[in-house]
């Protein structure tokens, strides 16, 4: 990493990608945000006090790609030394009761948009031998009963790192993922907020809802096993304890400044306990997990 590298971030409008983009402009590099919104580009140069450069991107837009990378060129010339992919977003329930719209908004951005905004950038980061930095989750590792949507996008970013670490190797291009847990940002209110929106309209327009009217003795298991999942996530996005954002800063800085970053860091003392769940035979943990979760919505 460059004394001063280019960097562009997706997704920093808060959580993560504000704070490595108010970080890394704090350090001297020519930091390059991603928001789509106005009032969160103004906020950025206000709290940079005008270190950081907005640029208004949609990661599921095309069109907003294009006018965007148009942009990064314009302020950093050829040559990309760091692409941080944040942008996400997320929310719990059953998939059952998840409309087809919702999962698709969420795998456009979660997983299309990481796609569609590397490979526009991939001619620049050739140029300068970059690096390129997934924001994943411990998720992408470890799957959990009610983020069915979340997780598996969260496991497509971890196989693209996989595999494109190994395609762009060669091209002098490093590739590598952060795996966090829970993190101290808004996204886990956000995402309550995403679920509670879902969660009225399946009630207030059953018609549309993709669930058709469960039958009696299907309804009374059912229903309770995800009021209890419902009501465990909400204690996960308020009681639990979150990994501080220095944590995440600190492993994306590490990253950057390896010649061979490794595959994944994993980010906080909930991921790490959580990836070496993944070592229990699976009906262990499958068990394990239910009984935590069980246990800590009672």
């Amino acid at each position: 990493m460059r004394p001063r590298s280019s960097i562009l971030i997706t997704g920093a409008s808060s959580g993560i990608g504000q704070a490595l983009a108010l970080h890394f402009a704090q350090q001297g590099h020519l930091v390059l945000a991603g928001v789509r919104r106005r009032e969160d580009a103004d906020e950025l140069v206000s709290r940079s006090q005008g270190r950081v450069t907005p640029i208004r991107l949609d990661v599921t837009s095309a069109a907003s790609i294009e006018v965007a990378l148009a942009q990064v060129q314009a302020h950093a010339g050829e040559q990309l030394d760091v692409l941080i992919n944040n942008a996400g977003l997320a929310f719990s329930g059953a998939l059952e009761h998840t409309p087809q719209d919702e999962l698709a908004r969420l795998m456009n951005v979660n997983v299309m948009g990481t796609f569609a905004v590397t490979r526009a950038c991939l001619p620049l980061l050739r140029q300068a031998k970059g690096h390129i930095v997934n924001i994943s989750s411990i998720s992408g590792l470890f799957a959990a009963p009610g983020l069915t949507a979340y997780v598996a996008s969260k496991h497509a970013v971890e196989g693209m790192t996989a595999a494109l670490r190994m395609e762009l190797a060669p091209l002098g291009v490093k590739v590598c993922s952060i795996a966090p847990g829970k993190i101290d940002t808004p996204i886990w209110d956000k995402a309550l907020h995403t679920t509670a929106v879902i969660q009225a309209r399946n009630t207030q327009n059953p018609a549309q809802s993709p669930v058709q009217s469960p039958t009696p003795a299907f309804a009374p298991t059912y229903a309770p096993h995800y009021q209890t999942l419902d009501t465990f996530y909400q204690r996960y996005a308020h009681d639990e304890r979150g990994t501080p954002m220095a944590a995440v800063i600190k492993a994306v800085e590490k990253a950057l400044r390896s010649d061979a970053p490794k595959a994944r860091y994993i980010v906080g003392r909930n991921a790490r306990l959580r990836a070496c769940l993944n070592w229990l035979p699976t009906a262990w943990r499958e068990r394990l997990i239910l009984n935590s979760v069980a246990r800590a919505a009672s």
